[in-house]
């Protein structure tokens, strides 16, 4: 890794030069006077080497005639520069005591030493981007990559090539997905040995149960302990889709009236005792309804062990914010009310809970990019569990 940093600094250390010289030669090339006139020591070296003619000389103002347009520039005190046909320049200056002649000077072929300038930086900077360009193009693959492992997790390639810059990330990256893949598979399988190898032998105990005409206490007890680990079997169930983003939740626009009418009818099968009411404007809001329906009904049977008999569910939406409170006329929250949303977290209280409701409740919203809070519920006393998110696609 300290190669590919010396590497990189190298060439940031290198476009800082470029750039730099770029920015000098600019300003050299755009601020210049083209007024201005410069002798080289060769040229000055020659013309005093001449023994036939002066190098300056004084003239009267009217000796030498001047078309107005280089007149006008000497008697704004400028200098003017002369070239004959013999490659012989001369300059010419205006002063109280005449026109004064220096020259002549041999004249330097003409040399654009900014343009070739730019030429070379250009050039450099042309070879700095073919350098760099690798490095982002590689930089975007990883990113696509990572994007599309978390949607749906599969076995990662390799990202880039051993002579890459950014090889040490990628490869890192690439043996981090690929065992976070294996632990994403396993769970899987686990998910499939508890839906199945548990689920069957509590079939047959059911049905064996449902045989038994006399039912003693112990069936009681045996039916109840059932329904309890089916009942932990679906939480989990649930709990493993979510952790590892076995349905990647979509938000689409969803009827509430049909959306209310279903969840009514589930939840007074699982929940005959408690009077629910249900509160929601007419039309449509953007969520996932087999997700949240899975939130609502986590929140009113976490609210079944603590209300008396009633439990409150309303939705209100805003072109830009869905809110769904859940209210229970319960004694109302404890002092670890934020620690229930951690995952196998029970309250102390709790001695039939298994610590996943509210945890997948706070799951579900932050897959709709919103929150759950708990507070207490001002218009039934109890437990208030409100969730908000975006009224978005």
């Amino acid at each position: 890794m300290r190669g590919q940093m010396l590497r990189l600094l190298g060439m940031m250390a290198l476009a800082l030069v470029v750039v730099f010289s770029a920015i000098s030669a600019l300003y050299e090339y755009y601020s210049s006077d083209p007024g201005d006139y410069t002798i080289s020591a060769a040229q000055l070296a020659e013309a005093l080497e001449r023994d036939n003619t002066p190098l300056v000389q004084w003239y009267p103002v009217d000796a030498i005639h001047f078309p107005k347009e280089l007149m006008t520039r000497l008697e704004s005190g400028a200098i003017v520069g002369l070239d004959d046909d013999d490659r012989q320049i001369r300059y010419y200056r205006l002063s109280e005591k005449g026109i004064l002649e220096i020259g002549p000077f041999s004249q330097r072929e003409t040399e654009n030493i900014t343009q070739w300038r730019l030429l070379f930086i250009s050039s450099i900077l042309l070879m700095l981007m073919l350098l760099i360009w690798p490095i982002f193009r590689d930089l975007n693959r990883l990113q696509n990559l990572a994007i599309r492992f978390s949607k749906n997790p599969f076995r990662m390639p390799n990202p880039t090539s051993r002579r890459s810059t950014i090889y040490p990330l990628a490869e890192t990256f690439r043996r981090m997905a690929n065992i976070v893949l294996g632990y994403y598979q396993m769970n899987q399988d686990l998910a499939r040995t508890i839906a199945h190898e548990i689920r069957t032998p509590l079939a047959r105990v059911k049905f064996q149960l449902a045989l038994n005409e006399a039912k003693t206490e112990s069936d009681q007890v045996i039916a109840k302990a059932v329904g309890d680990v089916e009942q932990l079997v679906d939480k989990y169930l649930n709990f493993s889709r979510l952790e590892l983003h076995e349905e990647f939740i979509a938000r689409k626009q969803v009827c509430l009236e049909d959306f209310f009418d279903q969840l009514a009818s589930t939840l007074e099968n699982h929940c005959p005792e408690l009077e629910v009411g249900y509160y929601f404007p007419d039309g449509a809001a953007w969520f996932e309804p087999e997700a949240l329906a899975i939130a609502i009904h986590n929140l009113v049977t976490n609210a079944r062990k603590y209300a008396h008999n009633r439990v409150d569910v309303r939705f209100d939406s805003s072109a830009d914010c869905c809110t769904l409170t859940v209210d229970d006329n319960g004694p109302g929250l404890a002092g670890d009310a934020l620690e229930l949303t951690d995952a196998f977290t029970r309250s102390a209280t709790d001695e039939q809970g298994y610590g996943l409701g509210l945890y997948i409740v706070k799951k579900v919203m932050m897959w709709h990019d919103g929150d759950l809070k708990l507070d207490r519920s001002p218009t039934l006393g109890g437990t208030r569990a409100t969730l908000s998110w975006p009224n978005t696609p």
